[in-house]
């Protein structure tokens, strides 16, 4: 990551910021993005909303699902595995002559 002017727009993906938070990066590159950071307001913008959205993911929580409608989807689950496999599909004759 190389300075560049004020005006310029960064080409940097969002992506690069999730892997960044995802601690998928050497301490070498950390430290170069941490460098690129200072002087790209673009990108704090962006590893910003990437935080924020990974933070209200983990703040909604694991929704519980209501016991009737487990019961339901347990009970259709068993149903499709008891029943006898479909037969298979014809093999396609070749056409090569």
């Amino acid at each position: 990551m190389t300075r560049r002017p004020p005006d310029a727009h960064c080409s940097i993906e969002l992506d690069h910021w999730s892997r960044y938070v995802d601690g998928e990066f050497s301490s070498r590159e950390c430290r170069r993005c941490e460098a690129h950071l200072e002087s790209c307001a673009e990108c704090r913008a962006r590893l910003r909303s990437v935080e924020q959205t990974i933070r209200a993911c983990r703040d909604a929580g694991r929704v519980t699902m209501p016991s009737d409608v487990r019961s339901r989807a347990r009970q259709r689950v068993k149903d499709l595995l008891a029943r006898e496999p479909a037969a298979p599909a014809p093999k396609k004759r070749s056409t090569r002559a």
